[in-house]
């Protein structure tokens, strides 16, 4: 009687399972740099329409405001979750899409645009109540 080891079986499923592991992972990172790619080219204009609605004097220009104040400084703005839900779905889909191309950019958004921090502090002066 003979006796077969059991040793290729399980070389072969760990082989197989390394290469799906290997296979899973690349394909993660070949989405996170599509995710990125996307955000690139929408998360610019996405930027400008929030911070065109905070630079007027209506409720929803405040939320826009405080919502990029906490994406420029969130220890100083903590975000209010509830000022994404009383905006318009418009400006909100352009908030969490900046939100989600903070994560990815490689710069801070507002550096994105010219004298985005200016804009950044003009805005905090307005929300602190300064000149």
């Amino acid at each position: 009687m003979t006796h077969k080891s059991s040793m290729p079986n399980l070389s072969a499923r760990l082989s197989e399972r390394n290469h799906q592991a290997l296979e899973a992972m690349l394909d993660a990172e070949d989405e996170d740099e599509r995710k990125a790619s996307e955000l690139e080219l929408k998360g610019p204009d996405a930027w400008k329409r929030l911070a065109s609605v905070a630079n007027g004097d209506t409720g929803q220009s405040q939320h826009c405001r405080r919502i990029l104040l906490s994406i420029y400084n969130s220890y100083v703005w903590p975000l209010e979750l509830t000022r994404l839900r009383v905006i318009d779905r418009e400006l909100q889909q352009a908030a969490l899409t900046v939100i989600e191309w903070s994560l990815y950019a490689l710069n801070e958004p507002h550096e994105y645009t010219p004298g985005g921090d200016q804009l950044m502090q003009d805005f905090a002066a307005i929300e602190k109540k300064e000149p």
